[in-house]
């Protein structure tokens, strides 16, 4: 999700300075300088794509196995210790909430929706059957 992101926003930046480029008027120029003018744009392009690259390697590499070092895989140890935790303290929470007595007769009208809606549906294929 973030690679598509930061695709999507180096996209807006392509086209966002390709049209403040446009928005120049290149009418003055001549043909070799509009053609060096074009080279500068293509060539910012190419820097701005690997400067993409570098930001989106950048932001993931602390996650990288490839970047390591004893203090950084104690500190990923120690995540995902945390989110072991955080994951269990869930489904606790989860647990002790559904035991409650207002979400109990939430969980009572669901059902009595959810059989209802059974009922409907069985009216609607006896009758759209053709059945009596």
């Amino acid at each position: 999700m973030k690679s598509f992101f930061w695709s999507v926003s180096l996209a807006a930046l392509l086209a966002g300075g390709a049209g403040a480029a446009r928005a120049q008027d290149f009418s003055k120029l001549t043909e070799p300088e509009r053609k060096q003018v074009n080279g500068w744009l293509a060539e910012r392009a190419e820097v701005l794509i690997d400067a993409h690259r570098l930001e989106t390697e950048i932001s993931q590499a602390w996650a990288n196995a490839k970047y390591t070092s004893p203090e950084v895989e104690a500190l990923r140890a120690r995540y995902r210790e945390l989110q072991h935790e955080l994951g269990q303290t869930q489904l606790k929470l989860r647990k002790k909430v559904d035991e409650m007595p207002a979400l109990q007769e939430k969980r009572r009208q669901l059902e009595e929706a959810q059989k209802k809606a059974l009922e409907l549906t069985k009216k609607v294929e006896k009758k759209a059957g053709g059945q009596p």
